[in-house]
């Protein structure tokens, strides 16, 4: 034991450090990304959810749901019912806890599905603020390209094999606190050393420690003009569109899993939805 270990784990520790550092810059651009892409997706559900009329909550829940008064009470369509949420609903006479929450759950179902069949479509002959904004956030990670997926990669695989090993370690910096641990400890810990080593020569044979900097670097850069984001999506429109659809695969929303116990499987609620953008499409005169 000796300094050997100690500059292992140093070297560890620096390189454990770089490669959280890339998640965290990614995952910052992604959500920058997220944060744009949300009133979009937003308004485009929005728009659906008011065409389809609260009627088709019913078939959601296989006949069990009685809309009488919902609809007497001025609610005709599902992202009317959604907006009013169940306390509104409760407060329409003769309309009761079990059917409003069967209702609103039916409603989030709907919106679950129409969330699904959402495309975001950039028309940069008419640019609105909405999809200015989102270009302006993917071109941070359109720029930094697939060298910075790979550097993502690399971080997630250090930091998952670096940490458990640096923590087991741990005592080799201290000479004192190694030497006054017991045989066992001390063993596992210049083990642990040992193969940090080994791992670290390993990583920098490979390029690791400077792919996770050029990454940083990337992900760190300011954002681009307006002007100069839309004449990139015009250049490389397939690489925005990849990481839009990549990244509006998001999580399910926790809303929906409060769904009641009465509502339906998804292929009929996805079987509605599609009924309905057909029915709208041919009233609106297009696909």
């Amino acid at each position: 034991m000796g300094r050997r270990d100690r500059e292992a784990v140093a070297r560890g520790t620096r390189l454990y450090e770089a490669a959280q550092a890339v998640a965290a810059d990614h995952e910052r651009a992604v959500e920058e990304v997220r944060a744009a892409l949300a009133p979009i997706c937003d308004g485009l559900a929005a728009r659906e959810l008011d065409a389809i009329p609260v009627a088709r909550l019913k078939e959601v829940t296989e006949g069990g749901l009685r809309l009488g008064e919902v609809e007497r009470g001025g609610f005709r369509t599902v992202g009317q019912v959604l907006d009013a949420g169940p306390y509104r609903l409760r407060q329409i006479p003769g309309v009761g806890r079990q059917t409003a929450a069967q209702a609103v759950a039916a409603a989030r179902r709907i919106a679950e599905a129409v969330r699904e069949t959402i495309a975001v479509c950039i028309d940069v002959d008419r640019p609105d603020p909405r999809t200015t904004a989102l270009l302006v956030a993917l071109h941070v990670l359109v720029e930094a390209g697939p060298e910075a997926r790979r550097a993502l990669a690399a971080a997630r695989a250090l930091t998952c094999r670096l940490g458990p090993l640096l923590d087991a370690a741990r005592l080799v910096p201290c000479r004192l606190r190694l030497l006054l641990a017991g045989g066992a400890a001390r063993e596992r810990a210049l083990k642990a050393a040992s193969e940090v080593r080994a791992l670290i020569g390993r990583a920098e044979r490979e390029g690791v420690p400077r792919l996770l900097a050029q990454a940083s670097v990337d992900l760190l850069r300011g954002p681009p003009t307006e002007l100069a984001a839309l004449v990139d999506f015009e250049l490389r429109p397939a690489e925005y569109y990849r990481l839009i659809a990549e990244i509006a695969d998001q999580r399910p929303d926790p809303a929906a899993a409060e769904a009641a116990a009465d509502v339906s499987g998804t292929a009929l609620v996805r079987r509605i939805v599609e009924d309905e953008q057909a029915r709208l499409g041919a009233f609106r005169g297009g696909p």
